[in-house]
């Protein structure tokens, strides 16, 4: 009698998930040199636009873009689930984190929480209107872009909420990441002081990767954004299984 070999069925590898959450002012848009480097290792990558409330941008609060990061990582489950946040789009990642618990979480020159970010609270203007900014200022806040990106991102900033940014300077309270955190920092950021992201990554026992040259915007929109990006890739291999 012939012995039956039951074949074996196929394992499909478990979907691996980058939430990527762009800082104030700014679109998904920010993410364009990360997310093709993601999305050739096999990720799944979700890189939409912060929107306002229907009531409009002066009244769209910090709760309002969380609950729109908290339902993007939502919809990442079940598999493997990245939380990438820079500037204000950290503080948002290390928010929502409580909620989605995350197998991970990046802070790219991130602003800080309460308690951290040691910086005066700041009232801002209900719109702050980066739209009619000039080409001038974005080049100049640009130093590692090529012309083709300073141009791209001179036409696509909009304005933003004042009271979101009002909210971040008094404080956000939050807990401790329950999962590994890598922070990324530009050391010639003039936006975040590098201290606020030392110390996240010691408060919260992560680790920290600092780019010598880097502007506030440079790891992603400079031309090295890419290798920035394998490089959170590797770390994420690491982490990751």
């Amino acid at each position: 009698m012939l012995a039956l070999t039951a074949l074996a069925t196929p394992v499909e590898p478990e979907r691996k998930v980058a939430v990527f959450i762009h800082g104030a002012g700014g679109g998904g848009w920010e993410w364009n040199s990360w997310t093709p480097v993601f999305e050739k290792a096999g990720w799944q990558c979700i890189a939409e636009d912060l929107v306002p409330v229907k009531q409009g941008i002066a009244k769209t609060t910090f709760h309002d873009y969380l609950t729109q990061v908290e339902h993007w990582g939502g919809d990442a489950r079940p598999g493997k689930l990245v939380l990438i946040g820079a500037s204000m789009g950290g503080i948002l990642a290390l928010k929502a984190s409580e909620h989605l618990k995350p197998d991970a979480l990046v802070l790219v020159n991130s602003v800080g929480p309460a308690g951290i970010d040691k910086r005066p609270a700041k009232t801002y203007p209900l719109v702050i209107e980066w739209t009619k900014g000039t080409l001038k200022e974005t080049r100049d806040s640009m130093p590692e872009s090529d012309e083709a990106t300073i141009q791209f991102a001179f036409h696509h900033w909009r304005d933003e909420s004042g009271a979101v940014l009002t909210e971040i300077r008094k404080g956000i309270r939050v807990k401790s990441p329950e999962c590994p955190l890598l922070v990324v920092l530009g050391d010639k950021d003039t936006d975040v002081p590098n201290e606020v992201g030392e110390t996240m990554a010691k408060t919260y026992r992560g680790e920290l990767k600092v780019y010598k040259g880097m502007s506030h915007v440079g790891p992603l929109l400079g031309t090295k954004g890419p290798d920035v990006a394998a490089d959170v890739l590797a770390w994420l291999d690491l982490k990751i299984r």
